[in-house]
């Protein structure tokens, strides 16, 4: 669904109820400084409190099933504290989109992570707890979940941050615990609210495009990604107005890349089947079976593709995570048979750093970089060589797949970084630490590869 469409479908809703609810009188609400309820007298309880009229938003984006029971008030602690919440079970899964529940401001976001408290447009208010910490795959609590920052204005449907185990939810499975309260206030269940809601699919971004779009004519590279499915969307521009080439290639839990296999100046895409080593390539941008097989290296090994000698066509090569250690090919095999040696190796980096590869210095030679993905620092050198980095800097956030590319045509590449918990895409100009230059939506994907739309 559109932004567009998405944001009209609720707005219509929202007029729908107000007028069904017109001439209806509801009781007055306590004053601001009373209790909600006494808690250690459920009998006091309102079972009818005064309700909210407008309808909102799922708090999770996602088609992935959910759910949840009416807990609203239970026991915790021994009794000591009531349920002020529903708390919606994404059957073990970290990371589905949580998104704003109506049009608002945010006013309060906890420090050590992951709450989030937004006070919307007629005065009723939510809260979102236990969003995610951690960095993807792991519990480490390094990560910081929350998309939004305090005093931003969301819309209905805009990310905030993502299911998670955070604060006292870091032993039980992960969830979102979501709250509802009156302008005075006082708690409501939010069972009955998030009943009601108008589900989405994917978070409604709050700006197509945030920045002055780097290339608005000539030849500069993209993006592509690829889902869960294995199914490629190549996008000819990073505009919100991209032509994209959709179909599929690979398995699950192939690494995609893509490459100028045979120098014809189109890049199309390739895979690496990390378990046996196995590299699978294409020569155009269409569904079908492998034109090119070889196998190269061992299992667990990461691909490395791009121009080494400068002859116009790529070829993959493979960072060994294991040693921190790169292996050069400039040639590529066929016929399923092996490669054989490299044609030269190096050390460069740290074990378990994610390599990228760029022609950071314009020299139509492509050297290789490395993303420390625990930290969100980028490393890379301007020769195949040991060594130290030539430039090291932060640059997005820990979890982020880390690209490089000719973004504005200039004839160097800089990075950029794909985030999915956004579904946004972060773009530098310049190859140094600093806020994005550009960004934009492009949906949610699992990842994302660089699509050179220019030779050399």
């Amino acid at each position: 669904m559109g932004q567009e469409n998405t944001t009209q479908c609720i707005w219509w809703v929202r007029i729908a109820v107000v007028s069904l609810a017109a001439g209806i009188v509801f009781a007055m609400a306590p004053p601001a400084d009373a209790e909600p309820w006494n808690w250690r007298n459920p009998d006091t309880l309102d079972p009818d409190p005064p309700a909210r009229e407008a309808i909102g938003v799922y708090p999770i984006a996602t088609d992935l099933p959910i759910y949840y029971t009416d807990t609203f008030g239970a026991c915790r602690s021994g009794c000591s504290r009531p349920h002020l919440g529903v708390d919606m079970m994404a059957y073990g899964r970290k990371g589905d989109p949580v998104v704003a529940f109506d049009d608002g401001v945010v006013s309060w976001v906890s420090g050590n992570c992951c709450s989030v408290h937004i006070t919307f447009d007629d005065g009723w208010s939510a809260r979102y707890i236990h969003l995610d910490n951690d960095t993807p795959g792991t519990d480490d609590g390094q990560f910081w979940g929350v998309a939004v920052e305090r005093g931003d204005r969301v819309t209905a449907g805009q990310l905030i941050g993502w299911v998670g185990d955070s604060g006292n939810a870091e032993n039980i499975a992960p969830h979102l615990h979501f709250e509802i309260l009156d302008p005075t206030g006082t708690w409501h269940n939010p069972t009955p609210y998030v009943n009601r809601a108008l589900r989405l699919s994917a978070p409604i971004p709050s700006d197509p495009e945030e920045g002055e779009r780097p290339c608005t004519e000539g030849p500069c590279d993209s993006v592509g990604f690829i889902d869960v499915g294995s199914e490629w969307s190549l996008f000819d521009s990073l505009s919100a107005e991209a032509s994209i080439d959709d179909f599929f290639f690979g398995d699950p839990g192939d690494i995609p890349f893509m490459g100028d296999w045979d120098g014809d100046g189109v890049a199309t895409p390739g895979l690496y089947r990390q378990s046996d080593g196995f590299v699978y390539l294409r020569n155009s941008n269409t569904q079908g079976n492998a034109d090119i097989t070889f196998f190269f290296g061992n299992p667990g090994d990461y691909p490395l593709v791009g121009d080494f000698d400068g002859d116009g066509d790529d070829t993959v090569s493979i960072f060994r995570q294991s040693e921190g250690r790169v292996f050069i090919m400039n040639e590529l095999g066929e016929d399923g048979g092996g490669l054989g040696g490299a044609d030269y190796d190096f050390f460069f980096g740290n074990p378990g750093d994610t390599p990228f590869v760029g022609d950071f210095d314009g020299d139509f030679v492509d050297s290789v970089g490395l993303y420390r993905t625990s930290t969100g620092f980028v490393y890379f050198r301007n020769e195949l060589t040991n060594g130290n980095a030539d430039f090291e800097f932060f640059y997005g956030n820990p979890g982020d797949v880390i690209l490089a590319g000719d973004w504005d045509g200039d004839g160097d590449d800089t990075v950029a970084v794909f985030r999915p918990g956004t579904s946004r895409v972060y773009v530098s100009l310049e190859n140094e630490a600093g806020a994005a230059d550009y960004s934009l939506y492009v949906g949610p994907y699992a990842t994302a590869v660089t699509n050179r739309m220019m030779s050399g």
